[in-house]
């Protein structure tokens, strides 16, 4: 027995930017509470300017181009293409963010996941840790390679320490292929998201851009290639419980925690305005 594909979603589109996973379908993807899949072909350098986070763990994956980023903890950095970047937003951040073409195109993907609650986890300090993509592990067997974004596969464990129990990875299998996976017993939920090529999951074809939900199970992952490659993301954690309020970029477990993170952020965008 595989697990088994619950829901596909086609993402909803705005802009550069498709939507998989957003606030409103927490109960089925808990804890992950956003998926985008960013891709410009336009050239043109697009930017968000300040705005800011609390309560939520950011992660930032370039796959064509970098992004540079502007930040009320590290200052500027950039992040480049297979570089990742996790961002614990804890009590409240901000920061602008610009994407940069390579040879006219920029594609990236972003993860938040809700903090774990209180001082440890929703209200902690924020911090923020870049990781260079030739830090992160590739495992190669006969049919797939796997890069460990966080967590740990096959015995290699990423060096992204997160907040929550979760597994990422960026994984190719060649055409005619299979992957098979046995997450922990605690990962009970997840999603993949198919990058390109065709994969098939307990017989459910899964397209480019296209995302199935994996139903809560403790079952293993196989996941099938005819005759085209595929890349794909597999994205697992272990639900986290606790109550969710949310507003924005910012998700608490209660209305306090939300006001004071809010203000946190107000503080943080005006000190960064005035150092521009």
């Amino acid at each position: 027995m595989s697990r088994k594909i619950a829901a596909i979603r086609h993402g909803v589109k705005h802009g550069d930017i498709v939507t998989y996973i957003d606030n409103h379908h927490l109960p089925d993807t808990n804890p992950f509470i956003l998926w985008d899949h960013y891709l410009s072909t336009n050239r043109t350098h697009s930017e968000l300017d300040f705005h800011g986070h609390s309560g939520i763990d950011a992660i930032s994956y370039p796959v064509v181009g970098s992004i540079n980023n502007c930040d009320s903890i590290t200052g500027k950095s950039q992040i480049k293409s297979g570089d990742l970047q996790l961002t614990t937003c804890g009590r409240g951040m901000a920061h602008k963010s610009q994407m940069k073409h390579h040879h006219g195109t920029a594609e990236a993907f972003q993860m938040w996941t809700a903090s774990p609650p209180n001082q440890q986890g929703e209200m902690i300090t924020p911090s923020s840790t870049q990781i260079n993509s030739e830090h992160l592990p590739l495992i190669e067997d006969i049919h797939a390679t796997t890069k460990v974004l966080i967590g740990s596969y096959e015995g290699t464990e990423s060096p992204v320490q997160h907040s929550c129990n979760i597994i990422y990875l960026d994984i190719i299998i060649s055409s005619y292929g299979c992957w098979t996976f046995s997450p922990p017993e605690t990962h009970l939920a997840g999603f993949i998201y198919v990058r390109s090529g065709q994969a098939y999951v307990t017989n459910n074809q899964l397209n480019p851009n296209q995302m199935g939900i994996f139903e809560h199970s403790t079952q293993p992952i196989k996941v099938l290639t005819t005759n085209h490659s595929a890349r794909f993301f597999i994205a697992l954690g272990q639900p986290l419980s606790q109550p969710f309020i949310t507003q924005g970029g910012s998700v608490h477990t209660s209305d306090k925690n939300l006001t004071q993170a809010l203000n946190n952020i107000k503080l943080c965008i005006n000190t960064l305005k005035q150092e521009q």
